[in-house]
């Protein structure tokens, strides 16, 4: 039987802005959790018992409320064939990587065709190495985490498609090939959503790097994003009510993150580069914010006091009424010490607001 450890209803209570004793965690994990247990991703991107039992003792250690099971994250580009089959470079020890594009013109876009998620024989790759992998960490679980699945969102999943250079100057010469591609990325972002949550994920969770203020103005993401996640949004909610809506972005996103609760988002992952403050003064109290520990300077590089300040400061500036959650500004990397994500978890849950 699973043990309640409350978990859920501590994050429950940072997304309706309630003061508990202690501030939820994320600890925004996932190749890392892999090498802390002394494997590759090569070993554990398709082997979900090995991916389960490296995740779940990460959890324990870092005492995060969430809990992500290894997702190569790029794995869900392995199953596109149409117009033509996406580039790969897949390392042992690291993310696969796509080289190129396979939408450079109309009649590309066109032709693009995505598989069924929810069908394993026209999708493989993403059944092995998502479906099965978040299957059997729901199964495998003996705690109340909640557990995240995994897509781009719909302008980043468009920016692998065409090549993130190539969209850019498209957005400036060929809108309308941006369009096209949007609006079957969306459609496909909600639909791995939507399987994600299906095999057992509890949390929508939805990533957006390319779409921060350093790459597009929010007026921008207004014109071209913005439709798109609400349209993720609206059906992945309709398939599943209860799931929490994570969304994440890179780079500076003050202004932008201001029109997010209108899409539905719950709780926004901010990056290092917005200052929490910022943030705060930015959404109110319309929406939670989780972050935004700095990845590499602090928990690659800096020291268990080094993070524990860090941590403190954001629950000051962002938490002390509720509506915040303590998390890495992005992905924990791959070779941070194991002490330093300890204690950013021990400092939250020591944290007295």
């Amino acid at each position: 039987m699973m043990e309640e450890k409350g978990h859920r209803a501590a994050i429950e209570a940072a997304l309706n802005f309630e003061v508990t004793d202690r501030v939820p965690v994320n600890n925004f994990a996932n190749i890392a959790a892999v090498r802390s247990a002394g494997q590759i991703i090569r070993d554990a991107r398709f082997n979900s018992s090995m991916s389960s039992e490296s995740t779940i003792r990460y959890a324990k250690m870092t005492g995060s409320d969430f809990i992500k099971p290894c997702l190569d994250t790029n794995a869900e580009f392995m199953d596109i064939t149409k117009p033509s089959k996406v580039n790969l470079v897949i390392p042992d020890d690291n993310y696969i990587r796509i080289t190129g594009s396979i939408v450079t013109d109309g009649e590309d876009a066109d032709n693009l065709e995505f598989y069924d998620p929810f069908d394993p024989s026209d999708c493989p790759n993403f059944t092995k190495g998502f479906v099965e992998n978040i299957s059997a960490l729901s199964e495998a679980i003996d705690e109340d985490w909640h557990i995240c699945g995994f897509c781009w969102a719909p302008f980043s999943f468009a920016g692998f498609v065409m090549g993130a250079e190539n969209m850019m100057m498209s957005i400036l010469l060929n809108q309308e090939l941006v369009d096209k591609v949007l609006t079957k990325t969306a459609d496909m972002s909600r639909e791995l959503q939507k399987r994600c949550i299906d095999a057992g994920a509890t949390v929508m969770w939805m990533a957006d790097p390319t779409a921060g203020e350093d790459l597009i103005s929010a007026d921008m993401y207004r014109r071209f994003e913005f439709d798109r996640l609400k349209h993720v949004v609206d059906g992945v909610r309709a398939f599943d009510r209860d799931a929490p809506i994570f969304y994440h972005m890179c780079g500076y996103t003050v202004d932008t993150m201001r029109m997010l609760p209108e899409a539905g988002i719950q709780c926004f992952s901010c990056d290092t580069k917005s200052d929490l403050a910022d943030a705060r003064s930015s959404v109110g109290r319309r929406m939670a914010l989780m972050g935004n520990v700095d990845p590499v300077g602090t928990l690659m590089m800096g020291t268990p006091e080094r993070v524990a300040k860090e941590v403190e400061e954001g629950i000051m500036k962002a938490g002390m009424d509720g509506g915040y959650i303590v998390a890495p500004g992005c992905e924990v990397p791959r070779d941070a010490p194991d002490e330093n994500v300890i204690a950013m978890g021990r400092t939250a849950a020591s944290f007295k607001r």
